[in-house]
């Protein structure tokens, strides 16, 4: 026995070796690699291009090419594309690969450096090359350029703080480019470069200035303030200077003394801020009398008139006179405009010493509105929180317009009715306002707490027990329907449990997903389980078989409620009866064998599958055999 052994493995040995010599290619497939040069008068450089001709190989043949480039001593051609450095080029059947560029010095005479390729076919035959350019002359040279002016120096605008400051590119020139880069921390760069054939008088081919900017505070220039106002009255306790209150960008001083004739109101302006031509300082002289003292009246009130519609009721109301004011009137009312005027008697005079005050006093002549009701206060929705608060506006008519003003999420808001033009509300006001305050309390999120979920098992049926409570004070909810959802990670299932009642609850029963039953409430179905065609019942991942292992589940209505919730044990006996001698819960294949129980849920086919891979490597090697045998007969 051991001999036949040995001489099987032999045999098996040759006829590999004879596969392997069987495989090689008929002719072999080449490779040749060429070059061509071009002076570049541009760069004074010569351009050399590298191709790979690939013949002898068979069209449905898929190559890889890596190449690399040498120098100018021959390293031997190429057994393999260690080393290659430059691609893969893919490439199919007979063809020719361009490699590649390369630039020599436009002084190189003779060869240039060697240039190696290695190609490998889907066929594992691989073919290494080699080549390089030769006969250069060294006479590859580009035109002299054209010189041309160093350029200047550019300018730079450097204004007060950095924001405005700037390097001024200079005007387009030949042969030049420019970069000028950002004001960046107070400096900035310009670069001036020699478009290729161009050169600087100097030589050079790049210019380049650094520039720096100052960072001073801008001053914003302010008007003149006006001359404040004084008051000179008799003697000199009333005299004064009436000086502004300091402001933002103006403080005021005075100096002198009023008392003493004269004084000076000095207007300075703050740090950043100037006056017209660069000044800080603005001042204004005054100069007081000491004469006797008259005496002072008060200003006169300016007389209220009667303007109603039409003018035949117009009418100025003057005041009685007194021992120190006479009034009259200059003009009729009818004429739309009329002159009041108060004038002292004897020694009074006003306290800017003058005896006289006109007042000018103007008349309508419109025609009498016509007379409206006052509207009703408009109706507000004040809801919590603020989003939804607002005014619910009447419709505008042709004598009404309403409009609001305010906005109710703020909490304040003001409805606004205008008599059209012509028209006047019985109030004798042309608008009439409604204010509206908003609660502005925010509104309590609904809750689904209190809410459960249970699973059992009934008569031998999966059933899911469900109270559903929404709690929802402020309406904020967007459902009214219940959901059940379960998932195991991967597979989800959602389950109606029904719309919610006034109350905001429902509750009830529901099949677990993958039960059933009759109409005399027989289970008819598990999840997780099928009957084969034999009666019998076996464990499946069909059927939701997954909600066995759920890994979440929750209510959800909007919002929603994570509870825990899973199938009822086997204990309970939730699942088919068995039809063989096993009992429930006990798992048997799928097939013809007996039925599997619900309460397993891993898997004891693992010495089946041991014993049946072993049978088929049996299998193999017998076959092998065989098939050896046949051919040492042979």
């Amino acid at each position: 026995m051991r001999r036949v052994l040995a001489a099987i493995a032999a045999f098996a040995l040759g006829a590999g070796l004879a596969v392997v010599g069987a495989a090689a290619p008929a002719s072999a497939h080449t490779g040749d690699l060429l070059a061509s040069a071009v002076c570049n008068t541009t760069t004074g450089q010569y351009d050399v291009t590298y191709t790979l001709k690939l013949t002898n190989v068979g069209s449905t043949l898929t190559g890889t090419t890596k190449w690399r480039v040498g120098t100018t001593s021959f390293q031997g051609t190429p057994t393999n594309a260690n080393g290659m450095d430059r691609g893969p080029i893919t490439s199919k059947g007979n063809t020719t690969l361009t490699l590649g560029t390369e630039s020599l010095p436009g002084t190189t005479k003779g060869g240039g450096p060697w240039v190696y390729a290695y190609t490998s076919w889907t066929d594992g035959y691989g073919k290494g090359s080699d080549g390089r350019i030769e006969g250069l002359k060294g006479d590859c040279k580009a035109p002299e350029p054209t010189s041309i002016p160093v350029p200047v120096k550019p300018s730079i605008v450097d204004l007060c703080g950095t924001s405005g400051d700037y390097v001024v590119e200079p005007r387009a020139t030949e042969g030049v480019s420019w970069s000028i880069s950002p004001v960046v921390g107070g400096k900035a760069k310009a670069t001036a470069t020699a478009k290729p054939g161009y050169v600087f008088s100097d030589g050079s081919a790049v210019k380049s200035w650094d520039f720096e900017f100052t960072d001073v505070p801008c001053i914003v220039e302010i008007p003149v303030p006006p001359k404040p106002d004084a008051t000179e009255a008799c003697g000199v306790d009333g005299d004064a200077v009436i000086l502004p209150d300091d402001s933002d960008t103006v403080t005021w001083k005075l100096e002198g003394d009023p008392k003493t004739g004269a004084a000076t109101a000095v207007a300075t302006a703050k740090k950043g801020y100037e006056f017209p031509g660069g000044k800080t300082e603005q001042r204004y002289d005054y100069t007081f009398t000491n004469e006797p003292c008259p005496v002072i009246v008060p200003e006169p009130v300016e007389p209220e008139i009667v303007d109603l519609c039409d003018v035949d009721r117009d009418e100025v109301l003057l005041p009685e006179e007194t021992e120190q004011l006479v009034w009259h009137i200059e003009g009729e009312p009818s004429s739309g405009s009329v002159t009041a005027v108060a004038v002292t008697k004897g020694h009074h005079v006003f306290e800017d010493g003058t005896t006289e005050r006109r007042f000018e006093l103007s008349f309508t002549n419109e025609p009498c509105p016509i007379e409206l009701p006052v509207p009703a206060k408009p109706a507000a929705v004040d809801l919590c929180g603020v989003d939804d608060d607002r005014i619910v506006l009447p419709a505008d008519t042709d004598t009404v317009s309403w409009a609001i003003e305010g906005d109710a999420t703020t909490g304040s808001a003001v409805a606004v009715a205008t008599a059209a033009e012509g028209h006047v509300f019985e109030s004798g006001e042309t608008t009439e306002r409604f204010v509206f305050e908003f609660d502005q309390t925010e509104c309590v999120p609904p809750t689904l707490a209190g809410s459960s979920a249970a699973a059992l098992c009934v008569a031998n049926v999966p059933w899911i027990d469900f109270d559903v409570v929404l709690t929802d004070p402020d309406q904020q909810s967007t459902g009214h329907t219940a959901y059940l959802v379960l998932s195991d990670g991967t597979h989800t299932e959602r389950v109606e449990l029904g719309p919610l009642g006034e109350d905001g609850s429902v509750d009830g029963r529901v099949l677990w997903p993958g039960a059933a039953i009759d109409e005399a409430g027989n289970p008819t179905a598990w999840p997780g389980w099928k009957q084969l065609p034999n009666g019998r019942w076996v464990v499946t991942e069909e059927n939701f078989g997954w909600t066995h292992a759920l890994t979440s589940a929750s209510i959800e209505v909007n919002p929603e409620l994570s509870i825990d919730l899973e199938y009822p044990p086997a204990v309970v006996a939730c699942a088919p009866s068995s039809k063989s001698t096993g009992t429930p819960g006990t798992p048997v294949p799928s097939g013809d064998g007996d039925g599997q129980g619900l309460a397993s849920t891993g898997f004891t086919g693992g010495p089946a599958i041991g014993l049946a891979g072993g049978l088929v490597l049996a299998g193999a090697l017998a076959l092998a055999v065989q098939l050896i045998l046949r051919r040492k007969r042979a």
